[in-house]
């Protein structure tokens, strides 16, 4: 009985899953649950200093926060503090995207290098499994299966931290649950995130690609070779460029392509390497909460870099895949 390709990657990121577990699904459970109580320690002890039950004191009377939040007076600041929290409350997570770019790095260092390294590639070999699927099937985890699983423990994180803020605010007299639950934000918030899938996996592609390559290739100290000789390179330009006076040029190779082969594994990296996709932070002040991420975001697959990048990616896949078939140590 013969096994279908797609039966065969499922078995193989399944497998991904088993042996990686505690990277993949442990470490972004415990970041999670950490953030979410934390951050409702903070809110619990922020609300106690500043003693949210008094806002100011009128001929000797007390005059509770409360109060001046429901006023009708202060309408337009409440529905602009509400649209606020319920637009961007999905980015309470933020310490999640950061993880996401280390598990995606040091998942991709060892993917390759680990199955030499045990003698497990040996087994591997004798399956009906090609090193096509195998490469392919760890470049899935990374782009695809380990970024859902963290924005979806990012989503109920926030969700918890949004309903933790709100409960403490009822608690003081605040009433928001209600109009909460009314704005359009609240729901899109996830599908937004998620919407930024394909995004990140043409961005991530070439960081993917270089430490496939290099797990796949380099017998021992995979980190020094992934990271040391991109390093030195950056410090070799600095210095050759300041002797030839070709200062431009080895700013650009560093920023374009030698940052970028190392950080593209960090969510929102297309901001580091495209600041103009974000013209509104040099104004500052109250514009700077309309910038619309997701639409800049998407915007950035307008741009030449992107695609080279993800094609060099596409290369480096490709070439790890060569060199785990022929790369098989003793």
């Amino acid at each position: 009985m013969s096994i279908s390709p797609v039966d065969k990657m499922k078995w193989l990121v399944r497998r991904e899953l088993w042996e990686h577990k505690g990277m993949l699904l442990w470490t972004p459970a415990v970041i999670g649950i950490v953030l979410t109580v934390l951050g409702t320690l903070l809110t619990m002890t922020t609300i106690a200093r500043t003693k949210t039950r008094t806002a100011l004191t009128v001929n000797g009377e007390d005059v509770p926060w409360s109060a001046i939040f429901n006023a009708p007076s202060f309408a337009r600041q409440k529905n602009e503090f509400i649209d606020a929290v319920a637009n961007n409350y999905a980015y309470l997570a933020a310490p999640l995207f950061l993880a996401l770019g280390f598990l995606v790095f040091f998942y991709c260092l060892s993917a390759l290098h680990d199955d030499r390294r045990d003698r497990s590639i040996l087994f591997w070999k004798s399956l009906p499994v090609s090193d096509l699927q195998t490469v392919l099937s760890k470049a899935a985890i990374a782009l695809l299966v380990a970024p859902v699983i963290v924005l979806a423990t990012a989503c109920l994180s926030s969700l918890a931290l949004l309903l933790g803020l709100a409960t403490v605010m009822e608690m003081n007299g605040i009433h928001v649950f209600g109009e909460l639950a009314t704005r359009p934000g609240l729901y899109l918030g996830p599908l937004r995130l998620f919407g930024l899938l394909p995004v990140y996996c043409l961005w991530a592609l070439p960081t993917v690609g270089w430490l496939l390559m290099v797990s796949s290739w380099a017998r021992s100290k995979v980190f020094l070779w992934a990271v040391g000789v991109p390093l030195l390179l950056a410090v070799l330009l600095v210095w050759g460029g300041e002797l030839a006076q070709l200062q431009a040029q080895a700013n650009w190779i560093q920023s374009k392509v030698i940052a970028r082969t190392l950080l593209g594994t960090l969510p929102g990296n297309w901001y580091l390497f495209e600041p103009g996709l974000l013209p509104q932070l040099h104004a500052g002040g109250a514009r700077m909460a309309q910038i619309d991420v997701f639409g800049n975001s998407w915007s950035s697959l307008g741009l030449p870099a992107a695609w080279l990048g993800a094609a060099a990616g596409a290369a480096m896949i490709w070439a790890a895949i060569r060199l785990r078939r022929w790369r098989e140590e003793g």
